[in-house]
């Protein structure tokens, strides 16, 4: 008997790539995804580079219930009366003495506990102290600024307008220096004699995050920023140690913070539970208060207290029993914190912030950072809604405020 050896073959190349074609199937479609666990780390690749995964956060203590006295760490007699949700009672209802009845746009406060401002009325900068002595700081008008950057002492400040013009103002020398439009989210040293910055260019390969003197000399390149940009923001740490954040989504419900030094450092990143990251540091440096939403809180921001430096980082976390965001709080030594809260928190709030907190009355309430407990200081019959707030060591019992409908500046004491 002959055999058709060619005929043979064909059939068992056709059976082949039956098999083949269905192992590729398989592998592209229906096999189970295989990749890191849920507690592993990431790097960072392609376009930030020397930004490598450190493990993941320490070990997470949550104060459930509110409990304890609130301590005023050296900064004066803080109320102790608890209150675990905003809007109930004791109500804390006073009336806000009014400091300033012009809007104090892009407020700063400084070291010497004095309220830096851009009165946009008449584009002049002013400084006001708690007993509200207010003066211009320099003899020089700047009209229709889009925002304005502080240093810590209010020495110098960047001017920035809406055609992309930066001005650096020295502004106890009175010197002015020109710095580049494409020149971006600026942040001042403790010191005031550096700045950094994103350098945004029309090209992606052209978009760095850069470390320069405040009149814009020596400017160095730090990180290669690339299409990864909008993740980055500068955010200089009052230790020098860190001048930007860089925030990467591991998950819905997690997020990795990485912390940029000027030197390539690689310092540890932290695990943070949720989304949009934003974070003030301590006075020290070596802690931050941040918050984040999270889809298990139905996206309501969450405020958490954790170390944020050396081997240390993401250790102590905390979460407070606050629903507010970061940027409306403010530290007044290394272990108490002043926040706005509204009194009322919808579902969604984190993710439009804007169109779903019009309208909503806010308090201001204490935080101890030791322990996680919170204490009502004030509900303000004359402002409904509060943009931010600001707290002077030099008069401790004083906290500054400013209304989110005119932009005034009013003062509470927190002793009453």
């Amino acid at each position: 008997m002959k055999f058709d050896w060619q005929r043979i073959g064909v059939i068992i190349l056709f059976i082949a790539s039956i098999f083949l074609f269905g192992f590729f199937i398989y592998w592209f479609f229906w096999r189970p995804l295989i990749g890191p666990s849920t507690t592993a780390t990431p790097t960072v690749t392609s376009t930030i580079g020397g930004l490598t995964g450190a493990g993941s956060a320490g070990s997470r203590t949550t104060t459930a219930s509110i409990i304890g006295g609130l301590t005023g760490a050296g900064v004066g007699n803080i109320p102790t009366d608890l209150n675990p949700s905003p809007g109930t009672s004791p109500s804390k209802g006073i009336d806000a003495n009014l400091l300033i009845n012009n809007p104090a746009n892009f407020a700063s406060m400084s070291k010497s506990g004095q309220l830096c401002y851009y009165n946009p009325n008449d584009g002049k900068l002013y400084k006001v102290d708690a007993a509200g002595n207010n003066q211009v700081i320099v003899d020089k008008t700047f009209y229709n600024l889009s925002n304005a950057t502080f240093d810590s002492s209010c020495a110098k400040v960047i001017l920035n307008y809406p055609d992309g013009s930066n001005i650096v103002y020295d502004l106890s020398n009175n010197k002015q220096y020109t710095l580049p439009a494409h020149w971006q989210n600026f942040s001042f040293s403790d010191t005031g004699n550096q700045i950094a910055f994103k350098n945004i260019g029309l090209d992606v390969e052209n978009r760095f995050l850069v470390a320069a003197n405040y009149d814009g000399t020596q400017a160095k390149i730090i990180e290669q920023l690339g299409e990864n940009a909008y993740k980055v923001n500068t955010n200089w740490s009052p230790n020098n140690q860190v001048v930007a954040t860089y925030v990467e989504g591991l998950d819905a419900s997690r997020s990795q913070v990485y912390f940029i030094g000027q030197n390539n450092e690689n310092f540890k990143s932290m695990i943070v539970e949720g989304r949009d990251f934003k974070g003030i540091w301590s006075p020290s440096g070596n802690r931050m208060l941040y918050s984040v939403y999270d889809p298990n809180n139905n996206y309501k921001p969450a405020l958490w207290i954790s170390d944020a430096y050396g081997e240390t980082t993401g250790s102590n976390r905390q979460k407070i029993a606050l629903e507010t965001w970061a940027d409306k709080c403010t530290f007044a030594s290394n272990n108490f914190a002043l926040c706005i809260v509204p009194q009322s928190m919808p579902n969604g709030a984190g993710l439009d912030r804007n169109n779903l907190m019009s309208g909503i009355a806010d308090s201001v309430y204490a935080v101890n950072l030791i322990n996680g407990t919170t204490a009502l200081v004030a509900t303000p019959n004359n402002i409904t809604n509060i943009s931010s707030l600001y707290f002077s060591t030099n008069s401790p019992n004083d906290v500054f405020l400013i209304s989110k409908d005119n932009g005034y500046v009013y003062k509470i004491n927190i002793q009453q």
